[in-house]
């Protein structure tokens, strides 16, 4: 189980180099998975979308993009949201940024039409805790998370091309056991089938799908009630 105190800390030390491990996790490809999250999420047509573990503020913007009416972005990383304004006050965007805790959320039951989260559930100190949040604050959930290939060549071939980068992200993020547990993080936790258990046995969703994405590597699980 992750620690929040040492998960916060973690992300905000590697907050400048978050986009380039997203890319090495995701072989260059968590951008395209993002915009994929949001066209599904837009799909229930929602007026007032939160996303959670916003980071520097990706899937946030991709709303904003699609004319929602109200976007909330949230971390628990004061210095991702302070990173995730920066691009806000660039681009003159108008979604609200705040820092939040996805376990402890201060909004009201089902304020939210849509609620995503990219890469962030795997992080928290209480999954279970974490997802019947979600599951109170919207109508729909849309998670994007890091996961097991289904195929056992596969898996063995992108964990260990991973840990070849090790070396020069030690380097780069000045945290050597960040990357260390971002890999082991994806390795080990639920996908496909064993996390939509997880996800039904601790919300109020009826409808819970999944779709592996390049083979497995990520998962895009959609929560309808």
């Amino acid at each position: 189980m992750p620690n929040a105190q040492y998960i916060k800390t973690m992300f905000d030390d590697i907050s400048p180099k978050y986009d380039l491990l997203n890319d090495l996790l995701s072989v260059g490809t968590h951008r395209i998975w993002k915009r994929k999250l949001v066209e599904e999420a837009c799909k229930t047509n929602p007026k007032a979308v939160l996303d959670c573990a916003t980071g520097t503020g990706d899937i946030a913007f991709g709303f904003e993009e699609n004319k929602i009416d109200r976007i909330v972005g949230c971390d628990f990383s004061p210095v991702m949201i302070e990173n995730a304004n920066k691009r806000k006050d660039k681009n003159k965007s108008d979604v609200n940024f705040i820092v939040a805790d996805v376990s402890n959320l201060s909004f009201k039951d089902q304020e939210f039409d849509a609620a995503t989260i990219s890469f962030g559930i795997r992080n928290v100190e209480n999954l279970e805790k974490s997802l019947n949040e979600l599951s109170r604050v919207s109508k729909n959930l849309f998670i994007l998370e890091f996961g097991t290939p289904e195929n056992t060549f596969l898996k063995k071939i992108y964990f260990n091309s991973l840990k070849l980068y090790f070396p020069v992200l030690s380097l780069l993020t000045k945290r050597s056991d960040a990357y260390d547990y971002l890999i082991k993080s994806s390795e080990e936790f639920p996908s496909g089938k064993n996390f939509c258990e997880i996800i039904k046995r601790s919300t109020t969703f009826k409808n819970i799908n999944y779709t592996p994405l390049f083979g497995g590597i990520a998962y895009i699980y959609e929560a309808k009630r």
